[in-house]
C-alpha cells in the first residue's frame, strides 16, 4: 500500500454528509431540560478492528456500528488539516 496521500487536500476538511450517533444518546438529548447538542453529549470512540472500523458508545456501553472491510485493505489519509 502506497504512503503517499490518496485524497485532495479539500477532502481533508469537513465533509460528513450523515452523522453516526448512539440512538439511546439521540433518545434521551431530545429530553434534556436545559438542550444540550447531541455532540456535546454523545461519548463516542471510533478506531480500526481486527475487520474493520467501529463506533463504540461510551455512555451505553454500546456498539453503533461496525464496518466490516471483508478483509480489504482500503486506503486512508491521515494528514492533518488545521482551519483557524
Amino acid at each position: 500500500m502506497s504512503q503517499d496521500p490518496t485524497l485532495p487536500k479539500e477532502a481533508l476538511a469537513l465533509r460528513i454528509t450523515n452523522y453516526v450517533a448512539c440512538s439511546k444518546c439521540a433518545d434521551e438529548v431530545a429530553k434534556l431540560d436545559p438542550p444540550e447538542s447531541l455532540q456535546n453529549y454523545a461519548a463516542m470512540d471510533v478506531g480500526f478492528t481486527d475487520w474493520g472500523v467501529q463506533v463504540w458508545c461510551r455512555r451505553h456501553k454500546v456498539n453503533i456500528v461496525h464496518i466490516d472491510f471483508e478483509g480489504q485493505k482500503l486506503p486512508a489519509d491521515f494528514r492533518r488539516l488545521e482551519v483557524s
